[in-house]
């Protein structure tokens, strides 16, 4: 910066240059030097300053994608201890607020994430993430009036957000608003129909108002478009055994196994199956015995033997009273 000080020895010594060659000298001299400096301080002193401003932004980028893997590896004594003074330090910056939303949220401190989502909003009205996110955790919190006005505040941003729009109908299906959380999936099918997420959550609204047919066709397409979410065979054995096709739930739960051989709730569902469906006890005791292995104190395959067991006895009882019963017959004629 150039002061008044200068702009006066720079008058000084033009008006000098009228007197004499020393004179003259003297205020080139002044004149050169004022002029060095004066290029320095604007167009060298602004270059300096941008990479500093440049590498504070570049930190704090890398601070906070240091919280968000601290973050999705539990570490949160850790993630707690980079993250507080950056919140002290940018108290108005959005991007800080919303890793601890995340932070919190995952740490299951829903209302002080709450208050860093709304903290967001406050600073950026428009943000979509951040409704999402609060509705989020207000739907954890079990508080589905505040998680349904955020999702829809979320929709009002943009109406075109699947995410959003998911959220809602999670939402209604946990009111039993089942109706107009087909309606909602209605408008996402329209929106893109291969979108496997929507077809299963289809499945599970056509399930619960007892259409099982929808249910497993929505179900199949929801696996036919992504065939890796193995876990959608469960919903799809609950379909097929709502429907009397024991058989085809019975295969579901075997092909899950088959990728996922230490599912214990595969195994768990498998062994009622066929308890249930098929009579096959020895079948669902072995069943039951796979999840020991894996989970020794399970509660429901220690029933689940115990179960088995007593049905195990009573149909022996039952088989020698109807062999007796029958020798008795036999006897009875031969004489």
């Amino acid at each position: 910066m150039v002061t008044h000080k200068e702009i006066s020895r720079l008058k000084r010594s033009v008006a000098s240059l009228q007197s004499g060659d020393i004179g003259r000298f003297t205020a080139l001299n002044s004149f050169t030097c004022w002029l060095a400096a004066f290029t320095f301080s604007i167009c060298y002193q602004p270059a300096l300053s941008a990479p500093v401003a440049k590498n504070t932004v570049s930190s704090l980028a890398l601070d906070l994608e240091k919280v968000d893997e601290l973050t999705e590896a539990r570490s949160f004594y850790k993630a707690r201890k980079v993250l507080e003074p950056l919140l002290a330090a940018h108290p108005k910056d959005s991007q800080v607020h919303k890793c601890a939303g995340r932070l919190f949220a995952k740490m299951g401190l829903l209302p002080r994430a709450i208050d860093e989502y709304n903290t967001v909003v406050a600073l950026e009205p428009t943000n979509l993430s951040a409704y999402i996110e609060l509705s989020k955790a207000y739907m954890a919190r079990e508080d589905f009036n505040h998680a349904m006005v955020f999702a829809r505040e979320a929709l009002k941003i943009n109406p075109k957000s699947s995410e959003a729009r998911l959220l809602l109908v999670r939402i209604l299906m946990a009111k039993s608003l089942l109706l107009e959380a087909e309606q909602e999936l209605q408008r996402l099918l329209r929106g893109d129909p291969n979108d496997a997420q929507v077809h299963f959550m289809a499945a599970n609204i056509y399930r619960e108002r007892g259409e099982g047919a929808l249910a497993l066709t929505h179900i199949e397409k929801a696996i036919q478009l992504n065939p890796q979410k193995h876990d959608w065979l469960l919903e799809k054995s609950d379909i097929c055994t709502l429907l009397n096709r024991h058989d085809d739930a019975k295969a579901s739960l075997e092909k899950l196994l088959q990728y996922e051989p230490d599912s214990v709730e595969g195994l768990n569902r498998l062994a009622r199956v066929k308890e249930n469906s098929f009579r096959d006890y020895d079948g669902a005791m072995e069943c039951y015995k796979r999840v020991l292995s894996i989970d020794p104190d399970s509660v429901t395959a220690l029933a689940g033997i115990e179960r088995l067991k007593s049905k195990k006895n009573d149909l022996a009882g039952l088989w020698k009273h109807q062999l007796k019963t029958n020798l008795s017959k036999l006897m009875n004629k031969s004489k």
